[in-house]
């Protein structure tokens, strides 16, 4: 296998895992009366498995706490390169926002004629 296709499915799988993680905490945090986590937590268990088994055997890793460390890791490090991306769009989003003209308003127009009269 390739060293950049390598580096894509760790890549995937570590944001796949960090993701599913994000889930397993944020349902954790959220446990009501009426909530039904199992199936959702067995699906991010899931998850967080195949992604840290994928890194495990695509490193030469032992299947363990060492494999999950470093899909956590490649997730995280695979996010922070896509941020600045992210952030050039954003930046986009807003200039676009920011400088389109607004149309307009008729009742603007008729509140200030009727507080112009009294």
């Amino acid at each position: 296998m390739s060293l950049e296709m390598e580096l894509a499915i760790t890549a995937f799988s570590g944001a796949a895992a960090l993701t599913s993680l994000c889930v397993l905490l944020a349902m954790l945090g959220t446990i009501n009366p009426y909530h039904r986590p199992e199936v959702p937590s067995l699906g991010a268990l899931a998850v967080i498995f195949v992604a840290t088994y994928v890194v495990a055997t695509t490193h030469d890793v032992e299947f363990g706490l060492d494999a999950l460390r470093l899909t956590l890791v490649e997730g995280a490090l695979a996010i922070i390169r896509i941020l600045p991306l992210a952030f050039v769009f954003l930046t986009v989003m807003l200039l676009r926002t920011s400088l389109r003209k607004r149309p307009e308003d008729p009742l603007l127009a008729l509140l200030e004629s009727e507080s112009g009269s009294v």
